[in-house]
C-alpha cells in the first residue's frame, strides 16, 4: 500500500524509526531487518530519465508526438496533473559512483583494494538497475533530464526557467521513492509550501546532472562490504531499495510536444518484471507483448533508418548540384 510523505525526502533510517513507530506497517517486515555491510550512500551523477508505457500509451505517445496526462476520475490535482519519469543509470554512471565512493571512503587504499574487480554491480540489484525490464509496460522512452526541461521550459513556463521542489517521499512494501516535482514559475504560488530542491539531503540537479546519493541499492542482498573487500553469502536477504522520480506539472491538459523522430530514437522495448502493473486490456501473456514490443520497434527503428539513407541521398544531391553551378560558372567567365 501506498504511503506519501510530503514536503519532505526522509532519509531510510527515519523510515525505519516510522515503521517501528506504526506509521508504515507494510514496509515493517522489510525494513526493520539488521542488513550485513553493504556500500551506502552512494553518489550517482545521472543524466538520463525513462518513462515506461504499455501499448496503448506507446501508439497515442507516437501517434500526438507529445506526452500528456491520463485522466482519472478518482485522481484530484496535483496528483492528476503530474507526469511521472525515473531514473536511468547506465553502467558507466555505475563506475563512476564506485570510484568515487572509494575515494571518498578508502583514500589510503591498499594495493589489494586497487587491484580488486568493479564491486559495485554485484549490489545494484534494485529494479532501477534493471532496465531491460520493467512492471509497467513494453516500451520504454529515454531522454536526458536537460532535455525533457529545455522542452518543458519553451512550452510551458513561457521561457522562465521551471522550478524544482522536494515533491515528497513515497513509501510501498519494500521501494522508497523521493519524488522531485517540476513545475512553472507561475505556478509558484500553488506550490510555495513545498521546499526547494536545494534542501533535499539526498537530490539535487546540476549542470543536467541528477546527483543522486542512494541509501539502499538493493533488492537482494547476496553480499556485504566490509573494510572494502567483498565477501558472498551462501543465502540472500530481501530489503528495501530507493530511487528518485521526477514529476512534471501538466495543468490544464497541457503537454510536453516531442518530434517523432526523437521519440523513435529515445525508444527501446522492455521485458515485464515478474510482478505486473500494466493494467492494459489483452488475452495476451507477458511473452507474446513483449514479441509483439520487438517487431513494432524493430520496424519503427528501420523507418527511420531509411529516412536517414533518403535525407542522405538527398543531401548529396543538393551539393552535386552545387558543384556543377560552381564548375559552370568558372567556366564561362
Amino acid at each position: 500500500m501506498e504511503k506519501y510523505i510530503p514536503m519532505l525526502h526522509l532519509s531510510v533510517h527515519l523510515l525505519k524509526e516510522l515503521a517501528l513507530q506504526g506509521e508504515l506497517p507494510d514496509m515493517r517486515r522489510y525494513i526493520e531487518k539488521q542488513i550485513p555491510p553493504y556500500p551506502t550512500p552512494v553518489e550517482f551523477r545521472v543524466s538520463d530519465v525513462d518513462h515506461v508505457t504499455d501499448e496503448s500509451g506507446f501508439e497515442g505517445i507516437l501517434m500526438s508526438e507529445q506526452f500528456e496526462i491520463l485522466m482519472l476520475k478518482h485522481v484530484k490535482p496535483p496528483e492528476s496533473e503530474l507526469l511521472w519519469w525515473d531514473l536511468k543509470i547506465n553502467k558507466e554512471e555505475i563506475r563512476l559512483a564506485e570510484k568515487c565512493y572509494m575515494e571518498n571512503n578508502f583514500p589510503i587504499q591498499p594495493e589489494e583494494l586497487n587491484e580488486q574487480d568493479p564491486f559495485l554491480e554485484k549490489f545494484t540489484t534494485s529494479p532501477l538497475f534493471q532496465p531491460e525490464k520493467s512492471r509497467f509496460g513494453n516500451y520504454r522512452f529515454t531522454f536526458p533530464l536537460a532535455d525533457l526541461i529545455q522542452w518543458y521550459k519553451e512550452q510551458n513556463c513561457g521561457g522562465e526557467e521551471p522550478v524544482l521542489r522536494v515533491y515528497g517521499t513515497i513509501t510501498y512494501k519494500k521501494l522508497i521513492a523521493y519524488a522531485v516535482l517540476i513545475h512553472s514559475p507561475e505556478n509558484n504560488e500553488d506550490f510555495e509550501d513545498y521546499p526547494l530542491l536545494e534542501t533535499s539531503e539526498w537530490v539535487s540537479y546540476q549542470d543536467g546532472k541528477i546527483i543522486w546519493k542512494a541509501q539502499a541499492i538493493c533488492e537482494t542482498h547476496w553480499y556485504q562490504f566490509h573494510s572494502g573487500k567483498v565477501q558472498k553469502f551462501n543465502h540472500f536477504e530481501f530489503y528495501v531499495w530507493d530511487q528518485v522520480r521526477f514529476v512534471f506539472h501538466l495543468p490544464n491538459r497541457k503537454t510536453i510536444k516531442i518530434p517523432r523522430k526523437r521519440l523513435i530514437e529515445a525508444l527501446k522495448t522492455c521485458e515485464f518484471d515478474e510482478i505486473i502493473l500494466s493494467r492494459y486490456p489483452t488475452s495476451k501473456n507477458k511473452e507474446e507483448r513483449f514479441k509483439d514490443a520487438k517487431m513494432k520497434v524493430s520496424e519503427l527503428k528501420k523507418e527511420l533508418e531509411e529516412e536517414g539513407k533518403e535525407e542522405k541521398h538527398q543531401d548529396q544531391e543538393i551539393k552535386d548540384e552545387a558543384k556543377l553551378l560552381i564548375y559552370n560558372n568558372e567556366g564561362s567567365s
